[in-house]
């Protein structure tokens, strides 16, 4: 009777704690969540051992975009003041709703310095999450030379500043050749606010996300001439899909419907393709020249 009765209570243990499956023959699925339990009254006897029912809750999701959908929608967006404006039940947003949101909190910026606050506040940009700091601009807010790059990379993420590392000082050697220094002659931002993990190109969200907020500050800051430096600034500024040889070195008419009056556009090879391809710099020498030509003629600054 003893072992009979340590056995049944050995049984029981399994079976009040969902292992069935150590001594049945069927198994049992925990991906799988419960739907209904039916427990068998104890004392339990082996013919009275039932495995549990579960039903197919978990569908498969045949996409590996779709599953991170499915996944995102159950993750609750961050609880920033600003990025809850638009969304105050703290829910999963679309790409739509955080570009909409960008937007609205684009709009209320009066001043550059007000936009760069609510660029910091943003929580809509994954890219934040990963970064070390928001790199917002850098130079002389009160010049006519407004100088857009691509992305921070890992020395802007961790000062930042804009161009502050090894392309910062050809950038600033380039300037510099044509008498234009960073502090008092021209002003500098990036089309993406947070550093692309390994510095990859900044995807097409990502520029989506912040166009409102590189659009308000060009608005704010109403350039004489804006300077596009690299293949991705341009294309997102511009909108095109044209190659960078096919663009830069020409002053191009710049109107979009937020600004006021209409701007000159020059764009110039990055520093860091420069520095892969050192046969261009003459060309982009060329493109200084130009530059300078522009200034003195248009009589900027």
């Amino acid at each position: 009777m003893t072992k009979k009765s340590n056995w049944q209570e050995v049984i029981s243990f399994y079976h009040d704690n969902d292992l069935e499956e150590l001594y049945s023959d069927q198994a049992v699925n925990r991906l799988f969540q419960k739907n209904s339990l039916k427990k068998t009254p104890s004392p339990v006897s082996e013919k009275s051992m039932q495995v549990k029912n579960y039903d197919n809750s978990i569908s498969i999701i045949p996409s590996t975009s779709e599953a991170l959908s499915e996944i995102a929608k159950k993750v609750a967006t961050p609880k920033d003041d600003q990025f809850l404006l638009e969304n105050p039940n703290n829910k999963f947003m679309s790409l739509n709703e955080i570009i909409n949101s960008s937007k609205v909190l684009a709009s209320k910026a009066s001043n550059i310095d007000e936009l760069k606050n609510f660029v910091c506040s943003f929580e809509g940009c994954n890219l934040k999450k990963m970064a070390t700091n928001t790199v917002f601009c850098d130079g002389n807010q009160n010049s006519d030379i407004m100088v857009i790059g691509e992305a921070p990379g890992n020395h802007e993420d961790l000062r930042g500043i804009p161009f502050c590392g090894d392309s910062g000082e050809l950038l600033n050697s380039m300037f510099k050749s044509i008498g234009l220094a960073r502090d008092s002659d021209y002003y500098i931002t990036n089309v993406i606010f947070w550093r692309p993990p390994g510095n990859r190109r900044p995807t097409d969200e990502e520029l989506s996300i912040c166009r409102p907020f590189v659009e308000k500050h060009i608005e704010l800051f109403n350039p004489k001439i804006i300077i596009l430096v690299g293949a991705t600034a341009m294309s997102a500024i511009l909108n095109t899909n044209d190659t960078i040889s096919s663009i830069r070195g020409k002053f191009i008419d710049f109107s979009p419907s937020y600004l006021s009056k209409s701007t000159k556009i020059f764009t110039i090879f990055h520093p860091s393709y420069l520095m892969r391809q050192p046969s261009k710099k003459k060309t982009a020498w060329l493109d200084m020249l130009k530059i300078k030509e522009f200034i003195n003629q248009k009589h900027v600054l």
